[in-house]
């Protein structure tokens, strides 16, 4: 019996790491022979455990970096670890991305250009450091399948100057969750779902406090044309910057709150009803995606641009560091309006997605 480790970010009531985790477990399930192989999450308990005594490593067969933004120090040190702790260890890289970049590096990527070398250490610049390229290089020359999620964490990586010739993109894992068949769903005219939340000002701009009340205005502005809202949180410290939200637009006939964390069938269920959904986090976009409903992405780290290129939605993202998020959000809602089929080529991508990431389970034989 062979023993899988998915490792990911789960136990801490995040959406997003959840949903791909469970798109993983189930295709897992369905693909792969349980008598020759177990699958473990890297839930809190195990991957303290594993970050405080590496030999734990040793009971693995394979190490699945599942969907995320994983490729950072603390992830692949544990993969180079496995590996020198057991050199025939199984590595797979699967769909994984970036995220600490800074905004300045990301417009000098934008428009083709070489990033900026950084002088001080911060959490935007990780990929600088000499330690982490050394070992990522040897994570994905070791590895077995190595796909990333998006174009723009290619470039960084190849701008870092890796080899990347045994690295595919993929897309984002989250683009594999399935709709929920739910034929009897109506749209309900006008309907908005609006994702807020926090990320301790680790944004670009780093000021959450004007972006909220910038959709503020939005969200009155929006209720002037008609349209009315339903806000609601994709982790759980989401919630209490949502309630906040609520209060200062101060609307209880056209705009409702959900304090609890809906599921990803929940979410897609309700996203299915709205004319779009504008969001914070990355996931819910994503989920936006998959529903067929178009999503105003509020561009705060990397990896928001990095999903939107991905899928060809660029046009989409309203940095928050822009000038005037509330103007910019109103002109994408036109930009919609009046782009009513903005949705129908993401199915293709899907199917290419699934199609590439699903290559990893030919590997359990």
């Amino acid at each position: 019996m062979k023993n899988v480790l998915y490792l990911g970010w789960l136990g801490y009531k995040n959406i997003g790491d959840e949903l791909m985790w469970e798109i993983f477990k189930q295709k897992f399930d369905e693909k792969v022979d349980k008598s020759k192989y177990r699958l473990f999450p890297s839930d809190k308990n195990r991957l303290s455990m594993i970050k405080r005594k590496k030999m734990v490593l040793r009971h693995y067969n394979t190490i699945v970096l599942g969907g995320g933004s994983l490729l950072t120090p603390s992830y692949i040190n544990i993969l180079y670890h496995a590996i020198q702790i057991k050199k025939d260890i199984e590595i797979i890289i699967w769909g994984s991305g970036i995220d600490w970049i800074e905004r300045r590096d990301l417009k000098k990527l934008l428009i083709g250009n070489e990033m900026i070398e950084q002088k001080k250490d911060n959490e935007f610049n990780v990929f600088r450091h000499k330690d982490f390229k050394l070992k990522l290089q040897i994570v994905l020359n070791h590895a077995k399948f190595a796909a990333v999620r998006g174009n723009y964490t290619f470039e960084v990586l190849k701008n870092m100057g890796l080899n990347l010739d045994n690295v595919l993109i993929s897309g984002d894992p989250g683009l594999l969750v399935k709709t929920p068949n739910n034929q009897g769903t109506i749209k309900e005219k006008g309907l908005v779902a609006l994702s807020w939340g926090t990320a301790k000002n680790k944004l670009f701009g780093k000021n959450e406090k004007k972006i909220e009340d910038e959709l503020v205005l939005v969200v009155k502005d929006l209720i002037d044309k008609g349209y009315h809202f339903c806000i609601f949180p994709v982790f759980e410290k989401d919630i209490v910057p949502c309630q906040r939200l609520y209060n200062k637009i101060a609307d209880e006939k056209r705009v409702e709150l959900k304090t609890t964390l809906y599921n990803q069938n929940e979410l897609l269920i309700l996203m299915q009803k709205c004319s779009f959904t504008i969001n914070l986090k990355l996931h819910a976009n994503v989920l936006s995606a998959v529903a067929g409903i178009p999503f105003i992405a509020l561009g705060y780290r990397f990896k928001t641009f990095d999903f939107a290129n991905s899928i060809g939605l660029d046009d989409l993202v309203v940095p928050t560091d822009d000038s005037n998020i509330h103007l910019s959000i109103l002109n994408l809602v036109n930009y919609i309006e009046e782009h009513q089929d903005i949705m129908q080529h993401i199915p293709p991508l899907q199917l290419e997605c699934e199609k590439k990431l699903d290559q990893i389970f030919t590997l359990f034989t």
